[in-house]
């Protein structure tokens, strides 16, 4: 395996790690019933992981991920 690849496996890892947890974060905090200013942090925390597990984890596939799923997409819908 090359450095490359490791490194783009542990980023993945991490990523999905870290919106994991931000989630587990918020539904504990609404669960419990948290103060208002660790709802709206963890709320903020799942919404910016949540993002930048998505772009960065496009971007560690490669642009070419996106443009698979618009065709996908063109596929499931019938567009043009």
């Amino acid at each position: 395996m090359t450095f490359a690849q490791s490194f783009r496996r542990i980023a993945a890892i991490a990523l999905v790690s870290v919106c994991v947890l931000s989630w587990v974060t918020l539904g504990l905090t609404v669960l419990f019933d948290g103060p208002n200013p660790l709802l709206i942090a963890s709320v903020i925390a799942a919404a910016v992981s949540t993002e930048a597990l998505f772009w960065v984890g496009g971007a560690l596939l490669g642009w070419t991920a996106f443009a698979n799923r618009a065709r996908l997409w063109k596929q499931l819908t019938g567009s043009a």
